[in-house]
């Protein structure tokens, strides 16, 4: 038997409300607002030469690597797979520089800690591509952000146990985020505040679907997704960003929505939120991308 390689995972994570907050400086800047850690994930195993971020074969995220590589003054590569495409809002972005950051601090001796996401946040801040994943992907749960910054420095609360079954799609199209910030204007702030004073007062998943859904109607097209849903069963609720669609259904029904999507060509996903965040997979293989983190020993943090 081969030795055991070590490989980073972390979840994907589609933000359902959030508004954006400039600090003196990148640690100290992000968002508030909330989102839903899925059970999706990316894996990532690490090179020993260069400095560099490759998904599903091809090179991204040039200046995020060489940022975190340089923050962290070590350079690694890293060889990523993922059940999605950049730029439609599954915080892929923030995924693969968590991926980089947590594979050199392993390297480093150092494991997994919220010291280890700060060179992601920063990279992530600086590019205009995640303000908040970080601090949810390196929670897993409903995590709603209540001071910007990455973990150890912004402040979170983190809804755990909740397990409704949903179904994720990849509609077409993406949209950097920037263009997404561009329409955002002061409204945002004033809905997210109060968002996230409801949503803290009953830490409901059925309210966060309520609430996501009337923010993201502001910025995205839902007439395509109701175009989707029109006349499905068992539909508990559902919202969009970018062009990731999360639908809360009920559990007898959601495989006929995942088939009725896959249908129409749709990249789909059966899965449910993910009550871990970043980890570590000790494997003689490389874990399959977008696998649950029940499977083997994901998500456990050294």
């Amino acid at each position: 038997m081969g030795k055991a390689r070590v490989f980073a995972r972390v979840p994907l994570h589609v933000s359902g409300f959030w508004a954006p907050v400039k600090g003196p400086d990148a640690q100290h800047t992000g968002s508030l607002g909330a989102g839903l850690v899925l059970d999706l994930w990316v894996v990532a195993r690490p090179s020993s030469s260069g400095c560099y971020i490759e998904a599903n074969g091809v090179r991204a995220l040039e200046g995020h690597a060489r940022r975190i590589c340089g923050l962290e003054g070590f350079n690694l590569g890293v060889s990523a797979s993922s059940p999605v495409g950049l730029g439609k809002g599954f915080a892929l972005s923030s995924a693969l520089s968590l991926s980089l950051s947590t594979l050199i601090s392993v390297a480093l001796g150092r494991g997994v800690s919220e010291r280890s996401t700060w060179s992601a946040h920063v990279a992530e801040v600086e590019h205009s591509t995640g303000l908040g994943d970080v601090m949810a992907q390196f929670h897993g749960g409903l995590v709603v952000r209540t001071r910007p910054g990455p973990p150890g420095v912004g402040e979170a609360v983190v809804v755990r146990g909740l397990k409704p079954a949903l179904v994720v799609a990849e509609l077409p199209g993406s949209e950097p985020t920037p263009a997404v910030l561009s329409r955002m204007g002061p409204w945002a702030r004033e809905l997210v505040d109060k968002a996230v004073e409801r949503l803290l007062e009953t830490r409901d998943v059925a309210l966060f679907f309520e609430l996501s859904r009337s923010f993201t109607r502001r910025l995205f097209d839902y007439s395509r997704v109701e175009d989707l849903l029109a006349g499905v069963r068992g539909v508990a609720g559902f919202y969009l960003k970018k062009s990731a669609l999360v639908v809360w259904v009920e559990r007898e029904w959601s495989h006929d929505l995942a088939s009725l999507l896959k249908g129409r060509g749709l990249n789909t996903f059966e899965t449910t939120v993910s009550d871990e965040g970043v980890g570590l997979v000790h494997s003689t293989e490389p874990p399959e991308a977008g696998e649950p983190a029940d499977k083997g020993e994901a998500g456990r943090r050294l």
